[in-house]
């Protein structure tokens, strides 16, 4: 933990607080100095010394070993007698109140793959002993198409699952159940997320299918409500399911035998990593066949290689580009680097059964060329026809995501020069990747 700078100017001789994010201020967009970056700063008042304050402790020590895609990262805590600052990752999206605000209802669809990447979120968060807020205000839809809860931590020790049903409600609804205890989310100004006329009366629902699960989760008495596994298996038959398409068939045979030939083999990555996440982006278009290959120096913007830490001008040929890291004085572990290749095939069906090939001879090495350890292909949802992503690790890490684009292979591979695993390297790759096939899609 880092101490408390006395410069009112600056938290902790370090963080710069920007502007306040919620209207009661306790917590404030801010700049890290040191590392040049954003970040979110929380701050939690501490009870009297005690079982509370201990408990709460451990729950903070416990969050900051949480790794997930669907939960912020915190970075940082500055201590002080009586409060406490949590420094976290700064999430580029909107929630879900200021969506449902703006827009109106999600489509119960829509609202059942949010719901359902909150309870991912849950599930890991239990797993090392912490307890999130998964509330309308704390679930971020994030720019990089991420489901983020940011509520790192629930010292209340409200009901997630009421939570969750909170959530799904407003979420399909378009405004708070009236619910008696639970507060009506507000937005940043204190504006409540429904008119006060709408904040009388019980919790029913007309949200269709969901009805009778969110009607469950918000009952009063927790012995009448659902399990997590009850609601997981009915949200997963509203979410939209991937279409079949023949030309899968050949990636799905290979990742199928690349399970095996690692357990054969002694390779346990399949079974000890968590599975790829989905992409959660618009629905795809397949644009047809290619007759030639992209600019791969047109696919992104200057500000998308901004966000990605990368020179705006590549090196190497048009078919094969790297962008070098944007800065060589940072140190290795924030150094990055982004490398495009395409690969044109005769039809869509020979571009499929070369990506299940590369999945089946990747399943049988444990170490790259290089002598790095290396991952099997993991299919990944979202993107393209077909996508799948494998890490290096060895000195750096790197992550390639591999997606097919009709007879066209676009090969993503990010990574930093140095470091072990990290979140943001998988989760710029796959945002890469996503925008690459944007691009394609859009200039075909």
């Amino acid at each position: 933990m880092t101490d408390v700078s006395p410069d009112p100017g600056l938290l902790a001789g370090r963080y710069r607080l920007l502007e306040r994010r919620d209207h009661t201020g306790t917590s404030w967009r801010a700049r890290d100095e040191l590392l040049g970056r954003e970040v979110t700063i929380a701050e939690v008042r501490l009870p009297p010394p005690g079982p509370v304050r201990d408990r709460l402790l451990a729950q903070v020590r416990a969050a900051a070993d949480l790794r997930h895609p669907g939960v912020t990262t915190l970075h940082d805590v500055i201590s002080a007698p009586d409060r406490m600052w949590l420094v976290a990752e700064a999430v580029t999206g909107r929630s879900l109140v200021q969506i449902v605000r703006h827009e109106g209802p999600l489509p119960p669809e829509r609202a059942a793959e949010v719901g359902l990447r909150v309870l991912d979120a849950l599930n890991a968060a239990h797993e090392r002993g912490v307890n999130l807020a998964a509330t309308p205000d704390t679930v971020v839809l994030a720019a990089d198409g991420r489901v983020v809860l940011t509520g790192i931590l629930n010292p209340s020790g409200a009901d997630e699952m009421r939570d969750l049903g909170t959530t799904l409600f407003t979420a399909m609804e378009g405004r708070a159940p009236s619910t008696g205890s639970v507060t009506v989310p507000r937005m940043a100004d204190g504006s409540p997320l429904a008119a006060p006329s709408d904040l009388t009366g019980g919790v029913t629902t007309g949200s269709g299918v969901l009805a009778p699960i969110v009607e469950g989760l918000l009952a009063t008495d927790p012995s009448q409500r659902p399990d997590a596994t009850s609601v997981r298996l009915a949200l997963e038959q509203v979410s939209p399911k991937p279409a079949r398409s023949p030309l899968r068939s050949p990636l799905v045979i290979a990742a199928v035998a690349a399970v095996v030939l690692a357990v054969a083999g002694g390779v346990v990555w399949g079974l000890t990593r968590p599975s790829a996440p989905v992409v959660e982006v618009a629905p795809y278009v397949d644009p047809g066949p290619f007759a030639g290959k992209s600019a791969a120096k047109g696919l992104f913007t200057a500000e998308q290689l901004g966000q990605l830490g990368v020179r705006t001008d590549p090196t190497g040929p048009d078919d094969h580009l790297i962008w070098g890291t944007a800065n060589d004085n940072d140190p290795g572990n924030l150094k990055r680097q982004l490398a495009v290749e395409e690969k044109l095939y005769p039809s869509a069906a020979e571009a499929s059964e070369a990506l299940a090939r590369r999945v089946a001879t990747a399943a049988k090495k444990r170490t790259n060329d290089y002598g790095s350890s290396q991952t099997p292909l993991r299919p990944v949802g979202g993107l393209g026809n077909e996508a799948v992503v494998g890490e290096v690790s060895g000195g750096g890490y790197s992550v390639t995501v591999i997606v097919r684009v009709n007879n066209l292979l676009l090969f993503v591979q990010y990574q930093n020069s140095a470091g072990p695993a990290d979140e943001e390297i998988m989760r710029n790759a796959l945002t890469a990747a996503r925008w690459g096939v944007e691009s394609l899609t859009r200039d075909h």
